[in-house]
């Protein structure tokens, strides 16, 4: 086995001479060998040893002995020693986690303050071939997705080192005849013989099987795992050149995209950037990724139907809309907390409304020039007052600029391609009879006015506050 785990070692570049090593200790068969055979290599390497033991107060005075197990084991062979007790349930409790995904944030927690304590170069871990075998099928059946398809990684960067797995070589049974050889007496934890758990139901069920067909399944595995993530990041980076692309803003309100420029991009890589988008939307937020393959061929559905209008809804509240040829990936859609509004107009002044401030000035004469789409001067002797913000009502019309007719407001945003949830809230200006004058960003009532009368019109400019999908000029 020694020999398996120097090749191991030296392939893929895990240890450095002078270097400080933590190493994850629990007291089972598997830890205990690779804290004797890194001990045993200590002086050769001239390594810093640090074994750190977390209790995760989950099996009372059991993984409390097995702590002190480890800690009188590292003080017989002169190892420095870490130890520390966390409640496990009581985190579980508050963030609303699984048992194992607790137990296993509460472990990193400590791992991470502990290499940053004594800036640690690496976190050692025994994880080996069989976990390995056990984590890429589970991680299959589950749907997961991209390099997390390809298991447990050699080495991968942590607090201020690397976390490096030198047992993935070798399996169980080899840690179990090494702890006979060197005399070591690890000690067992009853759960992971019961099939409550779904990795011990892979273990005791699926993992015999293998090994029957190929004694040396783990090897394969441990091969195809290393070959995945080769292909994986490739296809990874490839995808991030396109992101950028296919994104047209970032913000509070969320991050859009562009339909059609991102149907442009080939398919596998639409996939990952899919994958991309969704990594970086949940880690800005502190939350894990919990999302699958499933949940990215949704998306993909998504983006490539004809239908202008659909939505999907995301594990952790993450909810994407299409409308047209945008889609918008948003926890918290801003537009989607505004009510119904109404506001009477300051003339001359500042009004704020929810989506935005208008603000009323005189103005000598009519400046054609200076007609914008976030800008309309109407004649004070054609309006009726007072004039009010307010959002739309059903039947509302408007008689837009070269036209003999009135039209519906309902057609004018489906023509726009506005959004739904944009609809409910964009402001409209009516007058005290609550005729529709003016659709800021999309449609003024009557023809420009004329004249030169001083004072004879009011110049009003709307700056939206929330994102309307129009650009103001």
């Amino acid at each position: 086995m020694r020999s398996f785990v120097k090749q191991f070692i030296k392939q893929h570049d895990l240890l450095q001479p002078n270097t400080t090593i933590i190493v994850g200790v629990s007291g089972g068969p598997d830890s205990m060998a690779l804290l004797h055979y890194l001990h045993s290599i200590q002086k050769e390497w001239n390594l810093k040893l640090i074994a750190c033991s977390v209790d995760h107060m989950l099996r009372g005075d059991a993984s409390r002995d097995d702590m002190e197990y480890v800690e009188s084991y590292c003080k017989e062979m002169d190892i420095l020693f870490y130890g520390k007790r966390m409640d496990v349930l009581a985190y579980k409790n508050a963030h609303h986690l699984s048992v194992e995904v607790a137990a296993r944030k509460c472990r990193y927690h400590v791992f991470k303050e502990v290499m940053t304590s004594h800036q640690a170069n690496s976190l050692a871990l025994a994880h080996h071939g069989d976990d390995q075998v056990e984590t890429m099928l589970m991680r299959q059946v589950r749907g997961s997705f991209g390099v997390s398809l390809a298991g447990i990684p050699v080495k991968r960067p942590f607090a201020t080192g690397h976390i490096i797995r030198p047992f993935l070589c070798v399996t169980k049974y080899h840690l179990e005849q090494y702890c006979k050889e060197y005399g070591i007496s690890p000690r067992y934890d009853n759960s992971n013989m019961s099939c409550d758990y779904v990795r011990n139901r892979f273990r005791h069920v699926i993992l015999p099987f293998l090994k029957k067909e190929n004694p040396k399944v783990h090897v394969r595995f441990q091969y195809m795992s290393e070959r995945m993530t080769e292909d994986q990041r490739y296809l990874e980076q490839l995808a991030k050149e396109h992101v950028d692309r296919v994104i047209l803003n970032d913000s509070e309100q969320g991050l859009r995209i562009d339909i059609s420029t991102f149907l442009k991009i080939p398919l596998p890589l639409q996939r990952r950037v899919i994958h991309l988008i969704l990594n970086y939307l949940y880690s800005n937020k502190g939350l894990l990724s919990l999302h699958h393959s499933i949940h990215i061929e949704a998306l993909l559905q998504l983006l490539q139907t004809d239908h202008p209008s659909s939505e999907e809804h995301l594990p952790n509240g993450l909810v994407v809309k299409r409308s047209y040829n945008t889609c918008l990936f948003s926890f918290n859609i801003e537009s989607d907390s505004i009510n119904a509004y109404q506001t009477i107009l300051s003339i001359p002044g500042t009004t704020k409304c929810p989506t935005g401030n208008f603000t009323v000035e005189f103005a000598d004469a009519y400046q054609s020039t200076s007609n914008t789409s976030n800008t309309i001067y109407l004649k004070m002797t054609d309006i009726c007052e007072p004039l009010k913000i307010r959002t739309r009502c059903h039947g509302d019309r408007i008689r837009p600029k070269g036209m003999s007719g009135t039209q519906k407001l309902k057609s004018i945003f489906i023509n726009e391609k506005v959004e739904r949830n944009e609809r409910a809230i964009w402001p409209i200006l009516v007058d005290a009879n609550d005729r529709v004058l003016w659709l800021p960003l999309l449609r003024q009532r009557q023809p420009k006015p004329r004249g030169q009368e001083k004072s004879a019109f009011i110049k009003i400019t709307f700056l939206p506050t929330v994102k309307l999908g129009r650009k103001t000029e």
